[in-house]
């Protein structure tokens, strides 16, 4: 999940960055991009469309408020959410007209980051992650059950049973999807998913398409610590919610 937090009293945007950074290491396994701007105008700077799942706006800004931003981010991407950190409701009916998905009401508390994140549905966003793959293609990282490399060429078996194969080296892959937390490369050329694993049974992996992938012998003690270090994070926080 991608999320951008702009704010220019420097104090406040560390806190609001440090709670943020707190719940989504909790909530997901993924490695997550919280970037921050010291000003909207900073931040307009920056932007692109599609490039954020989320951004929260200070709406007490000088020179150009979060309205103001929200506004100019609307004029080309109305699909991000965005969400304002107020201490008033001044700016209500300002705040409907941009779209805004929710308030984060200050003093900021990370029980109110957290309910901010359930109520976007947070998890189902992340879940719905794509990464876009040297052909173009659009890749939806969840619903990649594996992916092995040969000739040049990276094949990925996806859980809809179609495979989609590209022209890409094994490092790009890689590069793409390790930053999610969930992938593992059990052996050379092959990358898992393990929210796709069925059983570790001592040197393979038994992923639920009924695949079974070997583990290389020299890495068999940090797939099986790996694999159990994700059960022990997913357990937690299904227990958490």
């Amino acid at each position: 999940m991608n999320i951008a937090l702009v704010d220019d009293d420097a104090e406040a945007l560390r806190l609001l960055s440090s709670l943020f950074e707190a719940q989504l290491t909790q909530m997901f396994d993924a490695i997550h991009r919280i970037d921050t701007y010291p000003s909207g105008e900073a931040f307009l700077h920056a932007w692109t469309a599609g490039a954020y799942d989320l951004i929260v706006l200070d709406i007490y800004m000088e020179r150009r408020n979060g309205i103001a931003v929200a506004e100019q981010i609307r004029q080309t991407d109305q699909s991000v959410q965005i969400a304002f950190c107020t201490s008033s409701n001044e700016f209500a009916a300002e705040t409907y007209a941009v779209n805004a998905r929710d308030y984060l009401q200050k003093p900021i508390t990370a029980e109110k980051v957290t309910r901010l994140l359930h109520k976007l549905d947070a998890a189902q966003i992340e879940q719905s992650r794509s990464v876009l793959l040297p052909d173009g293609a659009a890749l939806r990282c969840r619903s990649v059950i594996y992916a092995e490399y040969s000739n040049h060429r990276m094949r990925f078996h996806m859980k809809t049973g179609k495979h989609h194969t590209v022209y890409a080296s094994f490092a790009e892959i890689q590069k793409l999807l390790m930053p999610f937390g969930y992938f593992f490369s059990p052996m050379k050329g092959v990358l898992l998913n393990f929210y796709e694993v069925a059983r570790l049974s001592g040197d393979s992996f038994l992923m639920k398409d009924g695949t079974t992938l070997p583990i290389a012998r020299r890495i068999c003690k940090d797939a099986q610590a790996q694999y159990s270090e994700f059960q022990f994070r997913t357990l937690s926080r299904e227990v958490d919610l």
